[in-house]
């Protein structure tokens, strides 16, 4: 899984005005990302909206993702549900060739012991016959994975991976000390709050949101990394950063990302209902924010 490394982007589904993926305008969002230097797309993550879409939607949007990027990068796919049973159904509709590995949080409606998310990422990993990636995200998807469930993946050679998106710092120190005993298990950075920080300590990613709307600062991010110049990351993940949080001030994260995206011409500002399109007034507060923060953006 040497092409598994990177920065990678959860990319967004763009949604025609009557609210289905607009597959041309994804397209080219896929081939934005790989121009741009993008090592990974993600699809159907939760930027991706996939909770938003159908079976059918969702297969729609992986083989447009597929057929876009055409080998230039890897392909990961989220096959999160709310049970196992709905995971299960997301990892039928959507296993493509081209697919590298299948991403899944925790199931999300019910609470589960460790013992009962264990068996739910056997089940996929039997299931998928290919690699499974596995995505903390407590404050989203409910539960925590423990360390320790981590490793019994491991052992049982369930998973290949994990993107923590949790913000702990000290979780994902204990993730990076796993790789001492396994050595092929890759650690992605999800909180871009902390990537200077684990970014020189071996992580072999990061899934940044923010590449959907700036995907040569992201994939300069990675360069930097790799190039150990620690004084330029830590500048520019702080404007990075500090770009994130205005733009949550402004309303939820994916409405104004995509508002922002459309400001870009990228893709419609439309979210999957019953969310709403950012207004007129959100749209000139993005407008600022962008031109403060990235003022070449008009130029590109």
């Amino acid at each position: 899984m040497n092409g598994l490394r990177g920065m990678i982007v959860p990319i967004v589904t763009p949604l025609t005005e009557q609210g289905v993926p607009d597959a041309p305008a994804l397209g080219r969002l896929c081939d934005i990302q790989v121009r741009a230097g993008i090592q990974v797309i993600f699809a159907l993550g939760t930027t991706g909206e996939f909770y938003g879409l159908s079976l059918a939607q969702q297969r729609q949007v992986v083989e447009t993702v597929v057929q876009a990027v055409a080998g230039r990068a890897a392909v990961i796919v989220g096959v999160s549900g709310h049970s196992t049973a709905s995971s299960l159904q997301a990892l039928r509709e959507c296993r493509r060739d081209g697919v590298t590995a299948y991403v899944s949080s925790t199931p999300y409606f019910m609470g589960y012991s460790q013992t009962e998310l264990l068996d739910h990422f056997r089940f996929l990993a039997d299931a998928a016959k290919a690699p499974i990636l596995l995505y903390n995200y407590p404050g989203r998807y409910r539960h925590r994975i423990d360390i320790s469930t981590i490793r019994q993946l491991l052992e049982e050679k369930c998973v290949l991976a994990i993107k923590d998106t949790d913000g702990d710092f000290q979780y994902m120190l204990h993730l990076l000390e796993l790789k001492q005993s396994f050595p092929l298990f890759l650690v992605f950075e999800g909180a871009l709050s902390n990537l200077a920080k684990s970014g020189r300590l071996g992580i072999d990613g990061s899934v940044q949101a923010l590449a959907n709307l700036w995907p040569d600062e992201c994939a300069a991010l990675w360069q930097q990394i790799l190039g150990r110049q620690w004084e330029t990351l830590d500048a520019n993940v702080a404007r990075m950063w500090a770009f994130h949080r205005d733009m949550e001030s402004v309303g939820s994260f994916i409405r104004t990302l995509k508002g922002c995206m459309a400001l870009r011409q990228w893709c419609s500002p439309v979210p999957a209902p019953p969310m709403r399109s950012v207004g007129r007034e959100s749209v000139q507060r993005l407008r600022e924010l962008m031109d403060r923060n990235y003022p070449n953006w008009r130029q590109d």
